[in-house]
């Protein structure tokens, strides 16, 4: 039996390149439920068109590879590279983005403009998924934030940069801290009295535009409504964006993965 031949980019828990003869819904199963090498929470991968090459990938080498097993099933992954992966992938070759829940669900999201929303909060809180993975408060907007850390390469920025903005009400958030400093954090992981603590730092030095609030983003603690906008990949040289799908597109073209969230 023919089976066509995959190439992936692992995003979260770990950053890696493989080739696959797996769909992407096999994927998920396959990390999640079905591997060796399970992962107990969920995995974000992106599709990268199987034509595209790099001299610093050794993809040819990685699609060779993919030989049915003896019994006749498929390859399910061979490693190509785990080190520098996202800088070298440009990011028109990517396909379609996906999100498997801790069950091996999956959800596609495709690629869209993006249009920054006019009722934004002032203060914004950024999760880096790779190759940086804290997370940030910040007064910048979603691609201002990109060019920021892009511009920071040298000291704590990347070429390349995967990451989300998560849903914030920095005014609301102010005046619940304010009633109860006791209350829940909006996100899970910060503290509210750190979170606080940070935006304060920023309205008293307004030149910093942006502190950080934790060396670690977890994103499988985050619910998909969390997500404000989506997930954004930026280099200096374009950006590419993938919409999260509201929670009632989720529950009527994903159910599978959207029940086991």
């Amino acid at each position: 039996m023919e089976f066509e031949k995959h190439l992936y980019m692992v995003l979260y828990p770990s950053t890696f390149l493989i080739s696959s003869q797996l769909t992407p819904e096999e994927l998920g199963q396959h990390y999640l439920t079905g591997s060796k090498q399970n992962y107990d929470s969920g995995l974000i991968f992106a599709e990268i068109d199987n034509t595209y090459r790099n001299d610093y990938l050794d993809i040819d080498w990685g699609l060779e590879q993919l030989v049915p097993h003896e019994d006749g099933s498929p390859k399910a992954t061979k490693f190509i590279s785990a080190y520098r992966v996202l800088e070298h992938v440009k990011l028109d070759s990517i396909k379609r983005l996906y999100l498997s829940s801790a069950s091996g669900y999956v959800m596609g999201i495709d690629s869209a403009p993006f249009v920054q929303p006019e009722d934004s909060t002032r203060f914004k809180i950024y999760a880096g998924i790779t190759p940086l993975r804290m997370m940030s408060v910040s007064t910048l907007s979603f691609e201002e934030y990109g060019r920021h850390m892009i511009s920071e390469q040298k000291h704590k920025g990347a070429p390349t940069l995967f990451y989300a903005q998560l849903e914030f009400n920095s005014r609301q958030f102010r005046i619940d801290y304010d009633n109860n400093p006791l209350m829940p954090s909006p996100i899970p992981g910060i503290h509210p009295a750190i979170l606080r603590s940070k935006i304060d730092e920023i309205k008293d030095k307004p030149v910093k535009t942006t502190k950080g609030l934790k060396i670690e983003t977890n994103i499988h603690r985050f619910p998909p409504q969390l997500f404000r906008h989506g997930f954004t990949f930026f280099s200096s040289v374009n950006s590419l964006y993938f919409p999260m799908p509201s929670r009632d597109v989720i529950e009527e073209k994903f159910y599978k993965y959207f029940r086991t969230l």
